[in-house]
């Protein structure tokens, strides 16, 4: 699934916190292609936060980028 739409920054948030929801149970829910999907979570991946600033004469951009990611198998150390 993917989510690339403009929102009140409210409704980001409570998409977010089905998110948080879904990382605290190990499984995250979500609209798929072909329907509802549930994702296994490991108990250990790598979460990279950052933030962006680009600034012109009269404009700015910012961005804000949550990462987590993980392989299979990958389950065991926090190194």
């Amino acid at each position: 699934f993917h989510c690339d739409e403009k929102m009140l920054t409210y409704d980001a948030a409570v998409v977010l916190e089905k998110i948080v929801d879904g990382l605290k149970q190990r499984k995250l829910p979500g609209a798929g292609e072909n329907g509802p999907v549930c994702i296994d979570l490991p108990l250990v991946a790598k979460l990279e936060i950052s933030f962006k600033e680009k600034s012109k004469p009269g404009e700015s951009k910012k961005k804000l980028s949550i990462e987590i990611a993980w392989k299979e198998g990958d389950d065991v150390g926090l190194e």
